[in-house]
Protein backbone atom coordinates (compact mmCIF):
# COMPACT_ATOMS: atom_id res chain seq x y z
CA UNK A 1 0.00 0.00 0.00
CA UNK A 2 2.94 2.20 0.81
CA UNK A 3 4.44 1.77 -2.43
CA UNK A 4 1.30 2.39 -4.33
CA UNK A 5 1.07 5.55 -2.65
CA UNK A 6 4.66 6.63 -3.63
CA UNK A 7 3.55 6.12 -6.84
CA UNK A 8 0.75 8.58 -6.83
CA UNK A 9 2.51 10.96 -5.30
CA UNK A 10 5.19 10.90 -7.75
CA UNK A 11 2.67 11.20 -10.49
CA UNK A 12 1.08 14.40 -9.24
CA UNK A 13 4.31 15.70 -8.60
CA UNK A 14 5.73 14.74 -12.24
CA UNK A 15 2.52 16.61 -13.77
CA UNK A 16 3.06 19.50 -12.85
CA UNK A 17 6.65 19.73 -14.16
CA UNK A 18 5.21 18.44 -17.39
CA UNK A 19 3.43 21.32 -17.70
CA UNK A 20 5.74 23.79 -16.36
CA UNK A 21 8.11 22.82 -19.76
CA UNK A 22 5.62 23.03 -22.43
CA UNK A 23 4.60 26.36 -21.43
CA UNK A 24 8.24 27.24 -20.71
CA UNK A 25 8.69 26.24 -24.54
CA UNK A 26 8.98 29.90 -27.02
CA UNK A 27 6.25 30.04 -29.57
CA UNK A 28 8.62 30.38 -32.18
CA UNK A 29 11.73 28.66 -32.74
CA UNK A 30 14.85 30.05 -32.94
CA UNK A 31 16.69 30.52 -36.24
CA UNK A 32 18.93 27.43 -36.85
CA UNK A 33 22.40 28.05 -38.18
CA UNK A 34 24.91 25.26 -39.18
CA UNK A 35 28.41 25.77 -40.33
CA UNK A 36 31.12 23.70 -42.25
CA UNK A 37 34.32 24.53 -41.87
CA UNK A 38 37.25 23.05 -44.11
CA UNK A 39 41.08 23.73 -43.33
CA UNK A 40 43.43 21.69 -45.52
CA UNK A 41 46.75 22.53 -44.66
CA UNK A 42 49.33 19.55 -44.98
CA UNK A 43 49.01 18.81 -48.85
CA UNK A 44 51.06 15.42 -49.46
CA UNK A 45 52.65 16.98 -53.04
CA UNK A 46 53.13 20.70 -52.01
CA UNK A 47 54.53 22.86 -49.37
CA UNK A 48 52.41 22.74 -45.87
CA UNK A 49 50.19 25.94 -45.24
CA UNK A 50 50.71 27.71 -41.68
CA UNK A 51 47.56 29.18 -41.12
CA UNK A 52 44.39 27.22 -42.01
CA UNK A 53 44.27 25.20 -38.65
CA UNK A 54 44.78 28.29 -36.47
CA UNK A 55 42.27 30.11 -38.80
CA UNK A 56 39.78 27.31 -38.56
CA UNK A 57 39.65 27.76 -34.67
CA UNK A 58 39.11 31.25 -34.89
CA UNK A 59 36.34 30.77 -37.02
CA UNK A 60 34.78 28.11 -35.45
CA UNK A 61 35.00 30.52 -32.41
CA UNK A 62 33.43 33.50 -33.39
CA UNK A 63 30.52 31.32 -34.96
CA UNK A 64 29.76 29.77 -32.41
CA UNK A 65 29.69 32.42 -30.27
CA UNK A 66 27.17 33.91 -32.37
CA UNK A 67 24.64 31.44 -31.86
CA UNK A 68 25.34 28.97 -35.03
CA UNK A 69 23.98 25.38 -33.22
CA UNK A 70 26.34 23.45 -35.01
CA UNK A 71 29.83 24.08 -36.39
CA UNK A 72 32.03 20.70 -37.86
CA UNK A 73 35.50 20.93 -38.87
CA UNK A 74 37.33 18.90 -40.65
CA UNK A 75 41.04 19.38 -41.46
CA UNK A 76 43.45 18.08 -43.93
CA UNK A 77 40.84 16.42 -45.85
CA UNK A 78 41.63 14.13 -48.82
CA UNK A 79 38.93 14.80 -51.49
CA UNK A 80 36.75 11.67 -50.32
CA UNK A 81 37.29 13.20 -47.15
CA UNK A 82 35.80 16.68 -48.42
CA UNK A 83 33.11 14.82 -50.50
CA UNK A 84 31.95 12.85 -47.14
CA UNK A 85 31.43 16.37 -44.96
CA UNK A 86 29.94 17.98 -47.91
CA UNK A 87 27.09 15.55 -48.19
CA UNK A 88 26.55 15.49 -44.16
CA UNK A 89 26.20 19.02 -44.04
CA UNK A 90 23.83 19.10 -47.06
CA UNK A 91 21.33 17.15 -44.45
CA UNK A 92 21.52 19.42 -41.79
CA UNK A 93 21.43 22.53 -44.46
CA UNK A 94 18.51 21.21 -45.97
CA UNK A 95 16.63 21.74 -42.14
CA UNK A 96 18.45 25.17 -41.78
CA UNK A 97 17.59 28.88 -41.64
CA UNK A 98 21.10 29.91 -42.54
CA UNK A 99 24.35 27.43 -43.87
CA UNK A 100 27.58 28.84 -43.68
CA UNK A 101 30.70 27.12 -45.57
CA UNK A 102 34.29 28.41 -45.19
CA UNK A 103 37.41 26.82 -46.25
CA UNK A 104 41.13 27.63 -45.96
CA UNK A 105 43.66 26.14 -48.22
CA UNK A 106 44.91 25.75 -51.59
CA UNK A 107 42.34 26.84 -54.63
CA UNK A 108 42.16 27.27 -58.15
CA UNK A 109 40.50 28.54 -61.43
CA UNK A 110 40.92 26.47 -64.22
CA UNK A 111 39.03 27.31 -67.66
CA UNK A 112 36.73 29.67 -65.59
CA UNK A 113 35.69 26.84 -62.97
CA UNK A 114 36.92 26.90 -59.27
CA UNK A 115 38.17 24.36 -57.56
CA UNK A 116 39.07 23.72 -53.75
CA UNK A 117 42.04 21.06 -53.66
CA UNK A 118 42.03 18.21 -51.37
CA UNK A 119 45.46 17.45 -49.08
CA UNK A 120 45.98 14.07 -51.47
CA UNK A 121 45.73 15.91 -55.14
CA UNK A 122 48.40 15.40 -57.27
CA UNK A 123 47.03 17.38 -60.46
CA UNK A 124 50.18 16.29 -62.79
CA UNK A 125 47.84 17.30 -65.52
CA UNK A 126 45.07 20.22 -65.63
CA UNK A 127 41.88 18.03 -66.72
CA UNK A 128 42.99 15.74 -63.34
CA UNK A 129 40.89 18.58 -61.40
CA UNK A 130 37.83 16.78 -62.67
CA UNK A 131 38.75 13.81 -60.81
CA UNK A 132 40.74 15.25 -57.64
CA UNK A 133 39.64 18.13 -56.51
CA UNK A 134 36.23 19.61 -55.79
CA UNK A 135 34.20 22.40 -57.46
CA UNK A 136 32.94 25.46 -55.86
CA UNK A 137 29.84 24.52 -57.81
CA UNK A 138 29.56 21.42 -55.85
CA UNK A 139 29.28 23.35 -52.19
CA UNK A 140 27.15 25.74 -53.42
CA UNK A 141 24.70 22.50 -54.62
CA UNK A 142 25.06 21.11 -50.87
CA UNK A 143 23.57 23.96 -49.36
CA UNK A 144 20.59 24.96 -52.09
CA UNK A 145 18.22 23.81 -50.06
CA UNK A 146 18.56 25.96 -46.84
CA UNK A 147 15.45 27.94 -45.95
CA UNK A 148 17.26 31.43 -45.81
CA UNK A 149 20.59 32.35 -46.44
CA UNK A 150 23.82 30.75 -47.75
CA UNK A 151 27.23 31.89 -47.19
CA UNK A 152 30.09 30.48 -48.96
CA UNK A 153 33.49 32.21 -47.50
CA UNK A 154 36.80 31.02 -49.54
CA UNK A 155 40.38 32.19 -47.98
CA UNK A 156 41.80 30.10 -51.17
CA UNK A 157 42.80 32.61 -53.21
CA UNK A 158 46.65 31.71 -52.10
CA UNK A 159 49.47 31.45 -55.02
CA UNK A 160 48.50 27.52 -56.74
CA UNK A 161 51.72 25.35 -55.91
CA UNK A 162 50.72 23.17 -58.59
CA UNK A 163 50.32 25.26 -61.22
CA UNK A 164 54.26 25.05 -62.30
CA UNK A 165 54.34 21.25 -62.60
CA UNK A 166 51.04 20.55 -63.66
CA UNK A 167 50.83 19.35 -67.63
CA UNK A 168 48.69 21.33 -69.96
CA UNK A 169 46.40 19.04 -71.75
CA UNK A 170 43.63 19.01 -74.50
CA UNK A 171 45.74 20.82 -77.03
CA UNK A 172 46.64 23.77 -74.22
CA UNK A 173 43.12 25.18 -74.21
CA UNK A 174 42.96 25.12 -70.65
CA UNK A 175 44.32 28.04 -68.45
CA UNK A 176 45.18 28.16 -65.17
CA UNK A 177 44.50 31.51 -63.47
CA UNK A 178 46.43 33.08 -60.21
CA UNK A 179 43.28 33.42 -57.74
CA UNK A 180 39.54 32.60 -58.16
CA UNK A 181 37.53 33.40 -60.86
CA UNK A 182 34.56 35.70 -60.42
CA UNK A 183 31.02 33.98 -59.96
CA UNK A 184 27.58 35.05 -59.59
CA UNK A 185 25.68 33.12 -57.14
CA UNK A 186 21.79 32.66 -57.49
CA UNK A 187 19.08 32.80 -55.10
CA UNK A 188 20.13 34.41 -51.12
CA UNK A 189 23.32 33.75 -51.31
CA UNK A 190 26.79 35.38 -51.14
CA UNK A 191 30.17 33.70 -52.02
CA UNK A 192 33.11 35.72 -50.44
CA UNK A 193 36.73 35.82 -51.56
CA UNK A 194 39.54 36.51 -49.57
CA UNK A 195 41.10 37.97 -52.31
CA UNK A 196 38.90 39.73 -55.84
CA UNK A 197 38.83 37.38 -58.70
CA UNK A 198 42.33 36.60 -60.17
CA UNK A 199 43.99 38.05 -57.38
CA UNK A 200 45.71 35.91 -54.19
CA UNK A 201 45.67 36.05 -50.49
CA UNK A 202 48.54 36.63 -47.48
CA UNK A 203 48.97 34.22 -45.30
CA UNK A 204 50.35 36.85 -42.87
CA UNK A 205 52.71 36.59 -39.69
CA UNK A 206 50.13 36.56 -36.82
CA UNK A 207 49.35 32.52 -36.98
CA UNK A 208 46.10 33.73 -38.38
CA UNK A 209 45.65 35.40 -42.26
CA UNK A 210 44.54 38.86 -41.98
CA UNK A 211 41.15 38.41 -43.68
CA UNK A 212 40.70 35.41 -40.98
CA UNK A 213 41.27 38.01 -38.30
CA UNK A 214 39.58 40.58 -39.93
CA UNK A 215 35.95 38.24 -40.58
CA UNK A 216 36.38 36.71 -36.64
CA UNK A 217 36.38 40.31 -35.30
CA UNK A 218 33.30 41.64 -37.35
CA UNK A 219 31.19 38.37 -37.16
CA UNK A 220 30.63 38.68 -33.77
CA UNK A 221 30.10 42.81 -33.93
CA UNK A 222 26.51 43.93 -32.36
CA UNK A 223 24.49 45.28 -34.65
CA UNK A 224 26.04 44.94 -38.19
CA UNK A 225 24.08 44.01 -40.90
CA UNK A 226 25.53 41.35 -43.16
CA UNK A 227 26.13 43.91 -45.67
CA UNK A 228 27.91 45.76 -43.27
CA UNK A 229 30.06 43.30 -41.89
CA UNK A 230 31.77 41.93 -45.29
CA UNK A 231 31.98 45.62 -46.14
CA UNK A 232 34.38 45.92 -43.19
CA UNK A 233 36.40 43.20 -43.06
CA UNK A 234 37.34 44.42 -46.84
CA UNK A 235 38.59 47.85 -44.98
CA UNK A 236 40.23 45.58 -42.08
CA UNK A 237 42.23 43.60 -44.89
CA UNK A 238 43.04 46.52 -47.16
CA UNK A 239 44.21 48.53 -44.40
CA UNK A 240 46.46 45.72 -42.75
CA UNK A 241 47.93 44.61 -46.29
CA UNK A 242 48.54 48.10 -47.45
CA UNK A 243 45.97 47.81 -50.15
CA UNK A 244 47.67 44.37 -51.45
CA UNK A 245 44.71 42.40 -50.66
CA UNK A 246 41.30 43.05 -51.34
CA UNK A 247 38.41 40.76 -50.56
CA UNK A 248 35.34 40.78 -52.54
CA UNK A 249 31.64 39.12 -52.47
CA UNK A 250 29.72 38.07 -54.89
CA UNK A 251 25.87 37.54 -54.75
CA UNK A 252 22.72 39.96 -54.47
CA UNK A 253 20.75 39.93 -51.09
CA UNK A 254 16.81 40.73 -50.92
CA UNK A 255 15.60 43.54 -48.77
CA UNK A 256 15.39 41.75 -45.53
CA UNK A 257 18.24 42.17 -43.11
CA UNK A 258 20.28 39.89 -41.31
CA UNK A 259 22.64 40.17 -38.34
CA UNK A 260 25.15 37.18 -36.80
CA UNK A 261 24.81 39.50 -33.69
CA UNK A 262 21.11 41.37 -33.55
CA UNK A 263 21.93 45.32 -32.27
CA UNK A 264 21.59 45.99 -28.39
CA UNK A 265 18.05 47.08 -26.94
CA UNK A 266 17.61 50.67 -27.64
CA UNK A 267 20.58 51.00 -30.15
CA UNK A 268 19.65 52.40 -33.91
CA UNK A 269 20.88 49.57 -36.30
CA UNK A 270 23.18 50.63 -39.03
CA UNK A 271 21.23 51.73 -41.88
CA UNK A 272 21.73 49.26 -44.91
CA UNK A 273 23.79 50.39 -47.80
CA UNK A 274 22.30 50.37 -51.41
CA UNK A 275 25.22 48.40 -53.39
CA UNK A 276 25.15 50.32 -56.46
CA UNK A 277 27.51 48.38 -58.57
CA UNK A 278 25.51 45.55 -57.78
CA UNK A 279 22.75 47.31 -59.01
CA UNK A 280 24.09 48.20 -62.09
CA UNK A 281 25.29 44.34 -62.31
CA UNK A 282 22.29 43.33 -61.63
CA UNK A 283 20.55 45.31 -64.56
CA UNK A 284 23.26 44.11 -67.20
CA UNK A 285 22.89 40.13 -66.51
CA UNK A 286 18.94 40.15 -66.82
CA UNK A 287 18.97 43.42 -70.12
CA UNK A 288 17.41 42.49 -73.03
CA UNK A 289 19.83 44.92 -74.64
CA UNK A 290 23.40 45.82 -74.21
CA UNK A 291 22.83 49.04 -73.21
CA UNK A 292 22.62 48.45 -68.79
CA UNK A 293 26.03 46.46 -69.39
CA UNK A 294 28.03 49.13 -71.22
CA UNK A 295 26.98 51.59 -68.59
CA UNK A 296 28.44 49.20 -65.83
CA UNK A 297 31.30 48.69 -68.25
CA UNK A 298 31.78 52.57 -68.31
CA UNK A 299 30.93 53.45 -64.53
CA UNK A 300 32.72 50.18 -62.89
CA UNK A 301 36.04 50.10 -64.56
CA UNK A 302 37.81 47.15 -63.47
CA UNK A 303 34.87 46.12 -61.23
CA UNK A 304 34.06 43.14 -59.16
CA UNK A 305 31.52 42.00 -62.32
CA UNK A 306 33.43 43.73 -65.22
CA UNK A 307 34.70 40.34 -66.78
CA UNK A 308 30.71 38.98 -66.50
CA UNK A 309 29.23 42.02 -68.00
CA UNK A 310 31.63 41.81 -70.83
CA UNK A 311 30.78 38.55 -71.45
CA UNK A 312 27.14 39.53 -71.32
CA UNK A 313 27.71 42.02 -74.09
CA UNK A 314 28.78 39.53 -76.32
CA UNK A 315 25.92 38.37 -75.88
CA UNK A 316 24.47 41.03 -77.89
CA UNK A 317 27.23 41.52 -80.73
CA UNK A 318 28.08 44.89 -82.00
CA UNK A 319 25.96 48.41 -80.73
CA UNK A 320 23.09 48.62 -82.62
CA UNK A 321 22.25 52.32 -84.99
CA UNK A 322 20.40 54.60 -83.71
CA UNK A 323 16.71 54.32 -84.89
CA UNK A 324 15.84 57.94 -84.62
CA UNK A 325 12.32 56.97 -83.59
CA UNK A 326 10.72 59.61 -80.87
CA UNK A 327 12.84 62.17 -81.23
CA UNK A 328 9.86 64.89 -80.38
CA UNK A 329 9.89 65.27 -76.28
CA UNK A 330 6.53 63.96 -74.60
CA UNK A 331 5.34 64.31 -71.01
CA UNK A 332 4.96 61.95 -68.61
CA UNK A 333 2.54 63.29 -66.34
CA UNK A 334 3.10 60.81 -63.80
CA UNK A 335 6.63 62.18 -63.43
CA UNK A 336 6.81 65.54 -64.30
CA UNK A 337 8.90 65.34 -66.88
CA UNK A 338 9.61 65.44 -70.82
CA UNK A 339 11.00 62.67 -72.69
CA UNK A 340 12.38 61.73 -75.82
CA UNK A 341 13.74 58.75 -78.30
CA UNK A 342 17.88 59.42 -77.28
CA UNK A 343 19.05 56.61 -80.07
CA UNK A 344 20.02 53.39 -79.10
CA UNK A 345 18.62 52.31 -76.03
CA UNK A 346 17.92 55.35 -74.20
CA UNK A 347 15.33 57.57 -73.30
CA UNK A 348 16.60 61.15 -73.05
CA UNK A 349 15.01 63.91 -70.30
CA UNK A 350 14.05 67.28 -72.15
CA UNK A 351 12.65 68.67 -68.84
CA UNK A 352 11.79 68.51 -65.36
CA UNK A 353 9.10 69.92 -63.42
CA UNK A 354 10.00 71.60 -60.17
CA UNK A 355 6.68 70.28 -58.71
CA UNK A 356 6.89 66.71 -59.98
CA UNK A 357 8.07 64.04 -57.57
CA UNK A 358 11.42 63.55 -60.41
CA UNK A 359 12.17 66.95 -58.81
CA UNK A 360 15.87 67.14 -57.65
CA UNK A 361 16.43 63.69 -58.77
CA UNK A 362 16.43 63.71 -62.58
CA UNK A 363 17.65 66.27 -64.55
CA UNK A 364 17.75 67.72 -68.44
CA UNK A 365 20.07 65.65 -70.35
CA UNK A 366 19.97 62.43 -68.18
CA UNK A 367 19.48 58.90 -70.28
CA UNK A 368 17.29 56.58 -69.16
CA UNK A 369 18.74 53.15 -69.32
CA UNK A 370 16.26 51.03 -68.15
CA UNK A 371 12.97 50.67 -66.62
CA UNK A 372 12.36 48.49 -63.29
CA UNK A 373 15.28 46.52 -64.62
CA UNK A 374 14.10 46.29 -68.07
CA UNK A 375 15.37 48.02 -71.44
CA UNK A 376 13.63 50.61 -72.69
CA UNK A 377 11.61 48.61 -75.65
CA UNK A 378 12.13 51.03 -78.74
CA UNK A 379 9.22 50.18 -80.52
CA UNK A 380 7.27 52.05 -77.88
CA UNK A 381 6.79 55.82 -77.09
CA UNK A 382 8.76 56.85 -73.81
CA UNK A 383 6.24 58.51 -72.25
CA UNK A 384 3.96 54.93 -72.54
CA UNK A 385 6.83 53.36 -71.08
CA UNK A 386 7.48 55.23 -67.66
CA UNK A 387 3.64 56.20 -67.34
CA UNK A 388 2.90 52.06 -67.41
CA UNK A 389 5.71 51.23 -65.38
CA UNK A 390 4.58 53.83 -62.82
CA UNK A 391 1.06 53.25 -63.10
CA UNK A 392 1.32 49.73 -61.98
CA UNK A 393 3.35 50.12 -59.27
CA UNK A 394 3.49 53.81 -57.54
CA UNK A 395 7.05 53.01 -57.64
CA UNK A 396 9.86 52.86 -60.84
CA UNK A 397 13.16 52.15 -60.66
CA UNK A 398 15.65 53.97 -63.52
CA UNK A 399 18.69 53.27 -63.95
CA UNK A 400 20.42 56.87 -64.68
CA UNK A 401 23.07 58.10 -66.68
CA UNK A 402 24.39 61.52 -66.60
CA UNK A 403 27.75 62.25 -67.86
CA UNK A 404 30.45 59.86 -67.09
CA UNK A 405 28.12 58.14 -64.14
CA UNK A 406 25.30 55.77 -64.03
CA UNK A 407 22.85 55.88 -60.31
CA UNK A 408 19.67 54.27 -59.85
CA UNK A 409 16.99 56.61 -59.20
CA UNK A 410 13.96 55.37 -57.26
CA UNK A 411 10.83 57.25 -57.55
CA UNK A 412 7.48 56.89 -56.03
CA UNK A 413 3.94 58.69 -55.78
Amino acid sequence: MLSRLRVIILFFLAVPAAILALSATPAAAQPKNVALIIANSRYEQATALSNPPADANLIKNALTAVGFSNVAVVQDATRAQMEGALRNFSLLADQADVALIYYAGHGMELNNTNYLIPVDARLARDRDAEMEAVKLDTLMQMVENTRRLRIVILDACRNNPFDAKMVRSLGGTRAVSRGLAAVEPVGESLVVYAAKAGKTAADGTSGNSPFARALARRLIEPGLEISFVFRKVRDDVLQETSGEQEPFQYGSLSGQEFYFVPPKPGSAPAARVVDMETEAWDLCKTGATRGPCDSYISRYAGGRFEELARARLSDFGAPAAAPGLFAQAEAVAELGIHVRGAGGDGIAVDAVDPRGIASGQLFPGDIIMSINSASPDRSVAPASQLSGAMGAQGRIKLLVKRGPSTSIVILRK
